[in-house]
């Protein structure tokens, strides 16, 4: 089978859906699949930039000329199928003379003000229901997705939950010690972690918020793994700027640690370092670092929002608190740094029964029987 996937950004830009995409494509080289993925390039470069990882062919394309340029290669590559998840093609793809799959990986809605620079949110919901509308095959990684990608393309449209994986060959209990000695703090401290985007929507302000009272304790410490908060990542750099301001203004700038985005295999050593990670997200689609903590024996902390509750099961692989509550996520890190050795066992064996249900192997294999309902139709 012929594969084209689209995405606004892609490999090496490292991001959930980044990951997604090459998790995906590199399984179905693996199959014999023949797969390219063509995305934005970083910079503005005028030049078309190849690149090949694991079998996958990128085809890295100027930004300005991006979405008439993958419906221009996908009439000439003639895929099987076109595997969707960009918005800014997405116009040129409801109409097409191969199958479309979009793939919808969240719903932001009226909470899109948090994740990007567009402050008027009514005029992005509406731009949202723009780029979305108009196909006839969705799949999405969760429910709450679902409902919310529903409500918007109305019965008519047939949509599939097929959930993102985790690589259980990389993501697994490893022993500890990388994280801590990287960053220099003591194996006996109490670490908290957040990875991904620091952007508002994320929740990375109020991961540091809830932080606080335990990191003016002395023995936690605070670690943020992944890109910092840039117009390229999230469109808002607010939060970066207001946890450095804040963590020097309280004192406890040498309790907060930045680490740029980590290969996998690092990104695993960090995840087993951890105590606990903390993803206090107003809106997630899915939330793979949640998956991946897990499958390295780590529990999280979560808002009650999106689809985090679908991966977190309170009081056994986590804890879940209101949206927006910092006390509650503050009493919460508490608990799982009091609680005893017996709990945290109990805990961390959850927390690997959980990841082994998502397990890539069972994602691609539901993602082609999808796969075949499209093509069948």
């Amino acid at each position: 089978m012929r594969i084209l996937h689209v995405s606004d950004n892609s490999y090496p830009n490292i991001g959930g859906v980044e990951r997604v995409v090459h998790e995906i494509s590199k399984r179905q080289v693996e199959l014999g699949h023949e797969v390219v993925v063509i995305s934005q390039l970083e910079t503005f470069s005028k030049s078309v930039l190849k690149i090949e990882k694991d079998g996958v062919r990128y085809l890295k394309v100027p930004r300005a000329i991006f979405p008439i340029y993958s419906r221009t290669f996908a009439l000439s590559f003639s895929p099987d199928l076109i595997h969707l998840n960009s918005y800014l093609s997405s116009p040129l793809f409801t109409k097409s003379n191969a199958p479309v799959l979009r793939h919808i990986h969240d719903v932001y809605g009226e909470l899109s003000k948090n994740y990007f620079s567009f402050i008027n949110t009514n005029l992005m919901s509406t731009l949202e229901r723009f780029l979305v509308k108009g196909f006839g095959y969705y799949i999405v990684p969760s429910y709450s997705t679902f409902k919310k990608l529903r409500k918007i393309v109305g019965t008519k449209a047939q949509i599939w939950i097929v959930p993102n994986g985790v690589d259980l060959k990389i993501f697994h209990p490893r022993e500890r010690g990388w994280l801590r000695k990287r960053i220099g703090v003591d194996r006996k401290d109490f670490v908290i972690g957040f990875v991904g985007r620091i952007a508002i929507g994320k929740g990375a302000l109020d991961a540091f918020k809830a932080s606080v009272p335990l990191l003016k304790e002395g023995n936690a410490q605070l670690v943020y793994i992944g890109p910092k908060d840039t117009v390229s990542t999230s469109g808002q750099r607010s939060a970066f700027s207001a946890i450095k301001y804040l963590s020097e203004k309280l004192g406890l700038k040498n309790k907060v640690f930045y680490l740029p985005p980590l290969r996998d295999e690092e990104l695993a050593c960090a995840y087993c370092d951890l105590d606990v990670l903390v993803l206090p997200s107003v809106s997630e689609g899915f939330g793979l670092t949640v998956l991946e903590a897990a499958a390295c024996g780590t529990p999280s902390i979560v808002y009650d929002s999106g689809s985090l509750c679908e991966l977190v099961e309170n009081e056994k692989t986590g804890y879940i608190v209101p949206r927006g509550d910092v006390n509650s996520l503050t009493h919460a890190l508490r608990k799982m740094k009091e609680c005893e050795n017996s709990e945290k066992q109990m805990m961390r064996n959850c927390c690997l029964k959980k990841a082994f249900l998502y397990d890539w192997k069972n994602v691609i294999e539901r993602l082609f029987n999808v796969y075949a309902s499209v093509l069948k139709r």
